[in-house]
């Protein structure tokens, strides 16, 4: 890959043209001024044109904004371009100019690349830090909490300030050597657990602010980080967390990790902060699947379109980075255990037709889950297909992307500051042709790929190298020892013996990988001496899908319960679904303890969204397939009224369903009004005369009586009888199929 000089970068940038074009401009320059002096530098220049527009590049001016923001205080050294400068303009409703009511923007802005206040608050004698401080350090991997159950005992609240770590993870894959230090690390300094998040990364829960740098730097030197794990940057790279060793699951993993790499932030104040200025001493374990990479330059490399900001120590980022957090994800067609349409972008793995060759990837943008209740202006969206990229270019085309958000998403508004609010304003073609300026190419159409399918690779599977991997369920991922159930000991217990590797589903359970054949029955044996579930049979078939944010006690933001809750939930949603005869009946459930989306609980077939104590908002019509939202069903379903609200959709789901279709499809195909106005009519028990398949339902649902002769009755009730079924059943489906007056 052409990577030109600093002169030539500049020319390029400043003419917004390629650089081998920035090149070829001098040269011209070059030898019409030894040829013939400054008189023909301009017909040299003249010349030079039509061999510009034959690449299709565009050359234009950078307007300079007209407004009283001094715009260098929001550039860094070298830095031409960025939300308040873009690169290449769109017309939009905001300017990035009036971010006064954006303090995160100002904190980014007067941190000195993600240094300060953090670094001088992190070291003073108190055991908390300020909201700047807080801002910043997010984007070193760690929130600040406090232990909310405390919220009675204000003194004994403000004591339990605490801090939270989230590693950075790509491909949700953890070696041996680093399981074993986090799981060190949570016993001596956290709260003697760790957490498997929603993105298949590793949260450890309860350092206190003295640990802080210690643990961080512990985790850093042991061939891991918290960079990314949270902040506007780029956060964890998810991909299929099955480690087969096909080549389209080895493409996945080797792109994921490569890109994780390509958008991680260059700034010396994570080294400065966590290990004294000194470089981290133990390579990335991840980088294993990007040897023979260059990463340095597929990271600086500059286009000269305004991919590159031109800042000397961030050159993608800028001085105030990306204006909200950033989501990636990368997985084999047809394999969906992963909500590839809730990220920024998703890239899916295309093979050739012989199964071995990279053909490319097919590109989404634009998905994202976080809303707020009754605000219309925020809302969870599926991400739009934006095409087809070669595997030559899809390092740059994402590049693209992320300055597209960089410079045009909503800095102004921080609740609509993800990027797919700024595909939603465009347009996914206008969106494609802004994203076109900064790559310079035309974005191919996408490329047919298979039908997706959920899975999260529970129980045993062949890797196809000669070892297995095993799955189990994890609830909500805590891993911890509870109530016989000792998740942590019997990990580490596996880790020790058989060396595996610990991989995190999206669906926040484990699998345990490279196992010989010879030791699957000692792996099986470690877990149910431990008290987990071996056989994903034993499991109801809504505990493959389920997922439960942490919620309280620890989040600021949860309104009610979720993850301590949630195995409740499942019982009691499981236990009248088998009552009703749909007990065999696999779905998508998730819970959260507020509307921000963490849990995913938009694309669920049933969700519940924390709306008030005990209270949920109630979440129907995400498919099976995780493609697409769902919609708002119920605003405020208290936890005692669960089962009652929820009898009547199973009950006309039985009644009305397609052969074969799945809850959330029904409840899609069927609509909000229709399910509304059954469960409006709907007669508490009715269930039980619904027969399965056959569109009816008996006459308990509220409605007038009918007289008919005595004769029509008994006919009608000796056919009933013949076909087995109620009086009112066979009735009721006369009237539906407006065959009464067929009756022999």
């Amino acid at each position: 890959m052409f990577n030109p000089p600093a002169p030539i970068r500049r020319v390029s940038r400043s003419l917004q043209i390629a650089p081998v074009l920035a090149c070829g401009l001098l040269a011209v320059i070059y030898v019409a001024y030894t040829s013939g002096g400054t008189e023909n530098i301009a017909s040299g220049v003249l010349r030079a044109r039509p061999l510009i527009g034959r690449t299709g590049t565009r050359v234009f001016a950078v307007k300079e904004p007209d407004t009283g923001m001094d715009i260098r205080e929001w550039m860094g050294p070298g830095q031409e371009f960025g939300p308040q400068k873009p690169a290449h303009q769109v017309e939009k409703p905001y300017q990035n100019l009036d971010v006064k009511k954006n303090k995160v923007e100002f904190d980014k802005k007067d941190s000195g690349l993600l240094k300060e206040p953090l670094l001088t608050e992190l070291f003073n004698d108190e055991i908390s830090i300020t909201p700047s401080a807080v801002n910043i350090l997010k984007h070193h991997g760690s929130y600040q909490q406090q232990n909310r159950d405390l919220r009675a005992n204000r003194a004994e609240m403000e004591k339990s300030y605490q801090f939270m770590l989230r590693l950075k993870v790509p491909c949700g894959i953890t070696t041996p050597d680093v399981y074993k230090v986090l799981d060190d690390l949570a016993t001596d300094y956290g709260q003697n657990d760790l957490k498997a998040t929603t993105r298949q990364a590793w949260q450890l829960h309860g350092v206190i602010k003295s640990n802080l740098k210690h643990v961080i730097a512990t985790i850093r030197q042991a061939g891991s980080n918290t960079l990314g794990g949270c902040g506007d940057i780029n956060r964890n790279v998810m991909t299929s967390p099955a480690p087969f060793s096909s080549p389209e699951y080895e493409e996945m993993r080797k792109y994921a990790s490569i890109i994780a790499q390509v958008l991680a932030p260059q700034s010396d104040a994570f080294s400065d902060i966590w290990l004294d200025g000194e470089k981290q001493a133990t390579i990335e374990y991840w980088q294993r699947y990007t040897k023979g990479v260059d990463l340095a330059e597929l990271a600086n490399y500059d286009n000269g379109l305004g991919i590159i900001t031109g800042h000397e120590q961030e050159p993608l980022y800028g001085k105030t980075y990306l204006p909200r957090k950033f989501k990636i994800a990368v997985t084999p067609e047809g394999d969906n255990s992963l909500d590839l349409y809730i990220n920024d972008i998703g890239l899916v793995v295309l093979m050739e037709d012989d199964g071995k060759t990279l053909k490319g990837f097919n590109v989404m943008v634009g998905g994202g889950m976080g809303r707020t209740h009754k605000k219309e202006s925020t809302f969870a969206r599926a991400a739009d297909h934006l095409g087809f990229v070669e595997p030559e270019d899809v390092v740059e085309l994402v590049k693209a992307i992320v300055a597209t958000q960089r410079d045009h998403g909503n800095r102004e508004v921080r609740a609509n500051a993800r990027m797919k609010y700024l595909v939603h304003t465009l347009g996914i073609d206008k969106f494609r042709s802004l994203v076109e300026e900064y790559y310079g190419k035309e974005i191919k159409p996408m490329a047919p790929m298979k039908e997706w399918k959920f899975s999260d690779w529970l129980g045993w599977h062949d890797q196809g190298d000669g070892k297995w991997f095993k799955g189990f369920y994890v609830s909500s991922g805590r891993i911890r020892d509870k109530n016989g159930i000792n998740v942590k000991t019997a990990i580490r217990q596996a880790v020790d013996e058989l060396n595996c590797d610990v991989m995190l589903t999206p669906s926040q359970n484990i699998i345990l990988g490279n196992i010989p054949p010879e030791s699957k029955a000692r792996l099986d044996e470690i877990l149910a001496s431990n008290g987990i579930q071996t056989d994903e049979n034993q499991l109801t078939p809504l505990h493959e899908g389920a997922i439960a944010c942490a919620a309280l006690p620890l989040c600021g933001l949860a309104i009610t319960e979720a993850e301590r809750v949630i195995e409740d939930y499942i019982e009691r949603v499981h236990n009248l679904m088998d009552e009703m005869g749909l007990g065999d009946q696999k779905m998508i459930f998730r819970m959260t303890g507020c509307p921000n989306g963490c849990g995913r609980p938009y694309m669920a077939e049933l969700a519940l969204v924390g709306s008030g104590p005990d209270t949920y908002q109630m979440w129907l019509g995400g498919t099976e397939k995780l493609d697409a939202v769902g919609y708002a069903y119920k605003d405020r379903v208290k936890a005692q009224d669960l089962e009652s609200e929820l009898e009547p959709i199973f009950a006309l789901y039985k009644m009305r369903r397609k052969p074969g279709e799945a809850f959330g499809n029904f409840c899609r195909r069927a609509g909000k009004a229709q399910i509304l106005n059954f469960s409006e009519k709907y007669v508490p028990g009715s269930y039980k005369d619904v027969v399965d398949g056959k569109g009816v339902i008996a006459g308990k649902i509220k409605q007038k009586s009918v007289k008919i002769d005595s004769d029509l009755h008994e006919r009608i009730k000796a056919l009933a009888k013949k076909k087995k079924m109620s009086l009112q059943a066979y009735t009721m489906q006369l009237l539906r199929e407006g065959t009464f007056g067929e009756v022999p």
